[in-house]
């Protein structure tokens, strides 16, 4: 009678491998096609805050190529850190790079503004076939 409860224990394994191959052959066909739309089809792409800040600096101008590694800004964000208890918070200066190569369609923000994480500051215009 053991041997019948471990035959039905493993029969429930064998026949869902098809499903499981299905699933990540279906997974991995959607990423390629978002990947491809994405490289081939977007022609813009803005370029958000990562955090809340102050920008202090545009290093570039509408109309500019940019490489990648290229620092487009520098903003001032404030960092928090506990330290023997107490919250120190201090200010920092960042400069944000390209991570991306392309060409400045449009500059949001000026020089002193204030943003919050996820507004808008560029838009660029990213070469076909690279991903924003």
């Amino acid at each position: 009678m053991s041997a019948d409860v471990k035959k039905k224990s493993l029969t429930v394994f064998k026949t869902d491998r098809h499903e499981d191959l299905a699933a990540c052959f279906f997974a991995g066909l959607v990423v390629v096609v978002v990947l491809c739309y994405m490289a081939f089809f977007v022609a813009q792409v803005t370029v958000k805050a990562p955090v809340d800040g102050k920008l202090t600096e545009i290093k570039i101008a509408v109309g500019a190529e940019i490489k990648e590694g290229q620092p487009l800004y520098v903003y001032e964000t404030k960092k928090k850190k506990y330290v023997q208890g107490q919250m120190q918070e201090t200010t920092v200066s960042e400069t944000f790079k390209s991570k991306v190569p392309g060409k400045i369609i449009a500059v949001k923000k000026n020089a002193g503004d204030a943003f919050k994480k996820g507004d808008g500051l560029l838009v660029v215009e990213h070469v076909k076939g690279t991903l924003p």
